[in-house]
């Protein structure tokens, strides 16, 4: 009986851990971070037709439609963000060698487009 009323302590913290209201918190820091670095060029909506990126060849994705496909998995989606788009031939910048998105920002943005674009 003590074994299991340890396990059931050790749950009740786990889920206090990621409570509705810090993953709603991640969720308006990533559409914060979305809208600073994204939305210039992916637009608002995530639908591509952003003010910076109409000149753009290759245009911004269509994070929308990739979104509600379901056709981009989470690690893609890093390393997008992470590295750009000098390995694919696009003028998407590499946060990370601008040093402006870590890994943490990333992972919030991400969980926001999931949010977001559904």
């Amino acid at each position: 009986m003590v074994k299991l009323s340890r396990f059931a302590l050790i749950c009740g913290l786990m889920m206090c851990a990621s409570s509705p209201s810090e993953a709603h918190g991640h969720i308006e820091e990533g559409e914060e971070l979305f809208e600073q670095h994204c939305a210039t060029c992916h637009g608002v909506d995530g639908d591509g037709n952003g003010e910076a990126g109409q000149d753009l060849m290759p245009p911004p994705a269509n994070l929308l439609d990739a979104m509600q496909k379901r056709i981009v998995s989470d690690e893609y989606l890093m390393w997008t963000i992470r590295e750009g788009g000098r390995n694919v031939h696009t003028d998407m910048p590499s946060f990370e060698e601008r040093d402006t998105i870590g890994e943490a920002e990333a992972k919030k943005i991400i969980r926001y487009m999931w949010h977001a674009f559904k």
